[in-house]
């Protein structure tokens, strides 16, 4: 036993001698980056000189080169800001080891989870990760998060994911839960990718790559999430059959079930559906699967023609639709055949 400990530490010393690895920086805004204002919080324009001043043993981990991308709040994120990521990212997959994306909080599973379907077979780990409080404050998070996330970028996790408080997530999986907490994210759905105390634990949950990495640029916005409650009245969704809008994402109850007696959305999934659009059943409840089959509220959507979103996020559902909607140029056909699919590991099949 005695060899084994000793045999076991030497060879993760002589892998820390190897050649340090190469990581790309890119800060997109949020209150990583932030600084007191006059009023309010302003995006620091020397966030990587605070990186280095308040975090520097994070040269030790990595040859950091840094990209200040754009610089928004993360509620003004777009799918312009997705492709211009995406570019980013492609156009330096050959000169990184890893990749690091500071985010805000807000929007950053919605960012993840479409960087997950852009860039397929991914061959290098791209982490996003932000904090609940700035880099300069005296009590953050930003520090640990930033340091951890870099760190985890030399590993060999060819994801795009989100770490958070001590936990690597599947960026497809993870979800903000929090406004307030330091442990401000879950995986409702997917186990952790790694988790780090004194050590850093690689659960081997990650994906591999299964071919050629490529580039896919195309979203659409013709999608629209609708949010269920007791008492709605579908008459205020009628306008939607005859709108733009191509596939709709319904926040149902429980495993899937809407209202089939008054209040009925039967007779609206099934104007959508005849009019050659989709609509997508997710559950208000963050864990479990969508089933339309276990229940009569459920089954009679299936008949209507709506179709389940499964496991996946809310999230990653209306990306996934965004993103299919542009490969396939609105064709609502090929994205129903895709849609339960696991593009990227966003659904369990």
């Amino acid at each position: 036993m005695f060899v084994l400990i000793y045999f076991s530490c030497k060879f993760s010393a002589l892998e820390r001698m190897g050649p340090m690895k190469k990581i790309l920086l890119i800060h997109t805004g949020g209150t990583m980056g932030m600084s007191p204002g006059k009023s309010g919080n302003v995006a620091s324009t020397q966030f990587i000189d605070e990186v280095f001043q308040y975090v520097p043993g994070v040269r030790d981990i990595a040859a950091i080169d840094f990209q200040s991308q754009f610089t928004v709040d993360s509620s003004n994120i777009s799918t312009n800001h997705w492709v211009d990521l995406g570019t980013l990212l492609s156009n330096n997959m050959e000169r990184f080891d890893g990749f690091v994306v500071i985010h805000g909080t807000d929007t950053m599973s919605y960012t993840a989870s479409a960087l997950s379907f852009m860039l397929n077979n991914l061959p290098k780990p791209v982490i996003l990760t932000g904090s609940q409080r700035p880099l300069s404050a005296i009590r953050t998070d930003a520090k640990s998060n930033l340091i951890n996330a870099i760190e985890l970028a030399t590993y060999d996790i060819p994801e795009v994911c989100v770490f958070f408080d001590y936990k690597l997530f599947r960026g497809n999986r993870a979800k903000k839960i929090s406004i307030d907490d330091f442990d401000a994210f879950a995986s409702p759905n997917f186990p952790l990718l790694a988790q780090v105390g004194l050590h850093i634990e690689i659960k081997n949950n990650h994906r591999m790559p299964a071919g050629m990495f490529r580039l896919d640029k195309a979203f659409s916005n013709e999608v629209l999430c609708l949010r269920l409650f007791p008492g709605v009245d579908p008459v205020y969704f009628e306008s939607l059959t005859q709108s733009d809008v191509k596939v709709i994402i319904l926040e149902a109850f429980g495993a899937g079930n809407v209202p089939v007696l008054e209040h009925s959305v039967i007779p609206f999934i099934k104007k959508m559906s005849h009019s050659g659009k989709l609509v997508a059943i997710t559950s208000q409840s963050m864990n479990g699967s969508v089933d339309l089959h276990l229940y009569d509220c459920g089954q009679q959507a299936l008949d209507a023609g709506a179709m389940t979103c499964g496991d996946m996020t809310t999230e990653a559902a209306i990306t996934k639709a965004m993103y299919l909607l542009g490969q396939f140029e609105g064709n609502t056909a090929k994205v129903r055949n895709n849609f339960t699919l696991s593009l990227a590991g966003e659904i369990t099949e």
